[in-house]
């Protein structure tokens, strides 16, 4: 009995292992992400061993946040549409792929934390952390010029941890005070990937 016991309990790690391992990898990337400038809310691309994502979004903020010279600032920011209600005209600024899995719409929650002492000046390079989640999806019942689909199975989801640096361009308004007017960062690190 305890013989029986023990080699299906065996048996049981052997199964959640082999499935664990088909369901989630490491998958290494790096990337690239943009945001403010008065032109994106947040475009990044991101690229691995058979993995590519983008996003590209029009129109955005002209300023990202502000700092004080002389003072800690914080230069986190976030890209962010995993809230957003599904606009079926409002397609075909991002896509993506994980291994054969083809995703026509991305909802990224990207998390870009880092904080430094300004200076002063028009720039400032930042280290930053990178966390977060990528849900990719298919579109269905598209009308024959793309537009006008419908929400379909998700893909995958892929939850990315890794670091960089962002570079901010910074617009002095007047004393010690200064506009953050957007960023560009580069990062890399880890991606753990489910696939449906």
């Amino acid at each position: 009995m305890l013989r029986t016991s023990i080699q299906f309990a065996g048996f049981l790690l052997l199964v959640s292992s082999v499935v664990l391992a088909d369901r989630i990898n490491g998958i290494p990337f790096t990337g690239s992400a943009t945001q403010g400038f008065a032109k994106t809310e947040g475009d990044f691309k991101i690229n691995g061993p058979g993995l590519s994502l983008m996003q590209s979004l029009p129109d955005g903020p002209s300023a990202i946040g502000s700092c004080n010279a002389g003072s800690v600032c914080n230069f986190s920011f976030k890209i962010d549409t995993s809230g957003a209600a599904f606009c079926s005209y409002c397609l075909f600024y991002d896509s993506g792929s994980l291994g054969n899995e083809v995703a026509e719409l991305l909802l990224p929650t990207l998390k870009f934390t880092g904080s430094a002492v300004y200076s002063g000046g028009t720039s400032m390079r930042v280290p930053m952390t990178v966390s977060g989640t990528i849900i990719g999806y298919q579109l269905t019942n598209c009308q024959p010029d793309r537009t006008s689909c419908s929400l379909g199975p998700k893909e995958f989801t892929l939850h990315f941890v890794g670091e960089g640096y962002g570079q901010f361009t910074m617009q002095p308004i007047g004393g010690p005070l200064a506009s953050i007017v957007g960023v560009v960062s580069d990062f890399h690190g880890t991606a753990a990937t489910v696939v449906p």
